[in-house]
């Protein structure tokens, strides 16, 4: 049997034991993204299945603790950078895990290619006021691109501060949803949310709308070899970061639902940024921090997503499964830099390219497999609210 030389394990090495209990869990719960998915779901969840968003929600959260504690015992028998593609290849085989892998891997490029054009989009409608400036957003597209890849170059303990940091702002989210419930919302509060709507169709795409709303819990799978006990700590990040996310899921429409009141539901769906109108109701100095909350819950995700991802594409590049120039480890930051690259460009790519086409709002929705909710393309604070008389009036 040939041996590999010291360098060139050196070279496909991760720097193992760099994240405790709470550093493997934090990706997990970035890249879920509770904030950006709570305002852009929600809405949609109850022009669908009424005031019961929240009970969806709960009930959605178990069904994913099943999902991630199958997960979990797979990460705490293999704990490798490939996460699932090192479970497919143990239990089914190589030529499968390829199939998957690849065929996982170009849709999360073509999708991210989506999110990110619609990211751009929306910092240049909501922060730069939209100036009609020809090629404005796709130049904060790429710049947006670079900003999130950075950290996963950088280092693994870094980018995991930069999650942590960003996540921080959806702390926000929560202070209002609990501060709207402590005083009552539209109307009191009300058990009604509680309550099982029916079984309609309708009920069940809403069911299917929840679920997606976990992606990202497995994030911390791809860690292992990177943290202190591993057989330990991922199965716990896995399973707790769907727990923590669902938690918030729970509260954050449950506080909307009755900000709005459980008998304008109709309102609370037609309304093109929910958390936005409930803000300026119950904590109106809260409302302006929207837009930042939003930015930092989808960066932060952005963050661990592609610290994730590159970990997955190195491990399956280093185990023969496609080019092994995608194995390199840089030997200043020792993370999987040449694989992080090779994944975030080609999305930025994608992204902009599409917009030659078309307009940067059609271009998203054709590369995400479900265009996030909003008014006229992009959501518009100071248009779509202007002259509101808000909730309580």
């Amino acid at each position: 049997m040939a041996t590999i030389p010291k360098a060139a394990k050196s070279r496909q090495s991760l720097q193992h034991g760099q994240l405790g209990l709470f550093g493997v869990i934090m990706p997990g719960v970035a890249q879920v993204a509770p904030a950006f998915n709570l305002f852009f779901t929600t809405g949609l969840m109850v022009s669908l299945a009424g005031a019961s968003a929240p009970l969806i929600f709960l009930i959605s959260m178990v069904g994913m603790v099943a999902t991630a504690s199958s997960l979990a015992q797979f990460a705490s028998i293999y704990p490798s950078a490939g996460s699932f593609i090192t479970y497919i290849t143990r239990a089914i085989g190589t030529k499968v895990a390829v199939a998957v892998g690849v065929i996982t891997i170009l849709g999360y490029i073509i999708a991210f290619g989506g999110i990110y054009i619609f990211v751009g989009g929306y910092i240049a409608q909501n922060v730069f006021g939209n100036p009609h400036i020809w090629g404005l957003t796709q130049i904060i597209t790429i710049a947006y691109g670079v900003l999130v890849v950075a950290p996963v170059v950088l280092g693994l303990r870094f980018g995991v501060r930069v999650t942590v940091v960003l996540y921080a702002f959806e702390v926000i989210l929560l202070v209002m949803s609990v501060t709207i419930l402590v005083r009552g919302g539209h109307a009191g509060l009300s058990s009604a949310p509680f309550k099982w709507p029916g079984g309609s169709t309708d009920v069940l795409l809403t069911f299917s709308l929840a679920v997606l709303a976990f992606g990202g819990f497995e994030a911390a799978a791809p860690l292992a070899e990177e943290t202190q006990n591993p057989r330990r700590n991922v199965p716990i990040a896995v399973i707790g970061a769907v727990i923590i996310s669902g938690i918030i899921y729970v509260v954050g429409s449950y506080a909307l639902v009755v900000a709005f009141g459980v008998g304008r539901t109709s309102a609370l769906a037609a309304d093109p940024n929910p958390f936005h109108t409930a803000a300026k109701a119950f904590i109106p100095f809260v409302a302006p921090l929207i837009t930042w909350v939003f930015l930092s819950s989808v960066t932060s995700s952005y963050v661990a997503a592609n610290t994730q991802t590159s970990r997955v594409i190195f491990a399956g590049a280093r185990g023969g499964l496609w080019s092994r120039s995608l194995a390199g480890i840089s030997p200043r930051f020792r993370t999987p830099a040449a694989a992080a690259v090779a994944f975030v460009a080609p999305s930025i790519a994608i992204g902009v390219i599409s917009t030659a086409f078309t307009s940067p709002a059609t271009a998203s929705g054709f590369l995400l497999p479900h265009e996030p909710r909003v008014s006229g393309g992009w959501p518009e604070h100071s248009s779509v609210y202007r002259g509101r008389s808000g909730l309580r009036g």
